[in-house]
């Protein structure tokens, strides 16, 4: 399910630091799925792979994957809870939507057309 991120204090319209986005491998896009994922999660395939083909659709939209095990301050600091959860990040690097689990490729185009 993807949500407004109005529902979540720790990410509402919150603007990533540079500095943070650049430790997790985000470059310069019109927009940013980013992705905490775990070794063994299962669901985390799935949504690598829907999101890396919308990413392949979508001029300016990237994919970032992110082990969230490798990156726990980034994962407290953002209320990551479980895994697999997708940030939608606008092109300032702000957090639009969250999803957790495994979204539908519908769902998340119509998430990048509120950012595009």
């Amino acid at each position: 399910m993807i949500e407004e991120t109005g529902h979540d204090p720790s990410a509402a319209g919150q603007r990533l630091d540079a500095a943070l986005l650049g430790e997790l491998g985000v470059g310069a896009a019109r927009a940013t799925l980013l992705q905490f994922s775990s070794a063994f999660c299962a669901p985390c395939r799935a949504v690598r792979r829907v999101s890396e083909e919308i990413a392949g659709m979508i001029p300016g939209v990237q994919h970032v994957e992110v082990d969230a095990e490798s990156h726990l301050d980034a994962v407290r600091a953002l209320g990551i809870w479980r895994t697999p959860t997708l940030l939608v990040l606008d092109g300032e690097g702000r957090v639009t939507k969250r999803a957790t689990g495994v979204p539908g490729k519908p769902q998340l185009i119509a998430a990048l057309g509120d950012v595009l």
